[in-house]
């Protein structure tokens, strides 16, 4: 299913295209979305676009022995610019090489542990919209990859605990 807190959202469309089925629910009714959950009971949950902080309700429905179920796509090399506007802030800052952050979510700013990330360079002749096109291809590669390790069963806690991911098996 996809749900989204805006009703004229693309995805929804193509959501509906794909026969997937679709939902609109305001993000200040997290009493609302968490039924929807119980009832739909996903496995996670993908935040793409979704540019709030999301309630900790929404956490524990998606918490697994201390383990996030929350993914994330981020425009940045996480711990570097997060929250809003990443790809303009890294930009004006001049930065050489920026990123994509695939991370679990937490209750914290874009702090959850890294799933995946990759960076590209930012050339002389880049303005915004090259450097933010760059940007978004790793993004439109990076998280379909992290779905597919989400769907495998293939994100792991460190043991005892610890803050670090692992990848079980071979990464392609």
């Amino acid at each position: 299913a996809v749900i989204s807190d805006r009703s004229g959202a693309p995805v929804l469309d193509l959501a509906a295209q794909l026969k997937v089925e679709t939902f609109v629910v305001n993000h200040r009714e997290e009493s609302v979305l968490l039924a929807l959950l119980r009832k739909l009971q996903p496995r996670w949950a993908l935040l793409a676009g979704y540019k709030r902080m999301v309630g900790p309700g929404f956490l524990d429905f998606f918490a697994d022995d201390g383990f996030s179920r929350v993914l994330n796509v981020h425009p940045s090399l996480l711990p570097a610019y997060p929250g809003l506007n990443a790809y303009e802030r890294a930009f004006a800052d001049g930065v050489k090489v920026s990123g994509v952050t695939v991370h679990l979510v937490d209750s914290g700013m874009d702090t959850g542990l890294c799933v995946l990330q990759e960076s590209f360079e930012r050339e002389e002749a880049d303005d915004l919209q090259s450097f933010v096109a760059k940007g978004r291809k790793l993004e439109h590669k990076l998280f379909p990859k992290a779905l597919d390790l989400a769907a495998a069963n293939r994100i792991q806690l460190g043991k005892n605990g610890s803050r670090w991911v692992s990848l079980k098996g071979k990464t392609r």
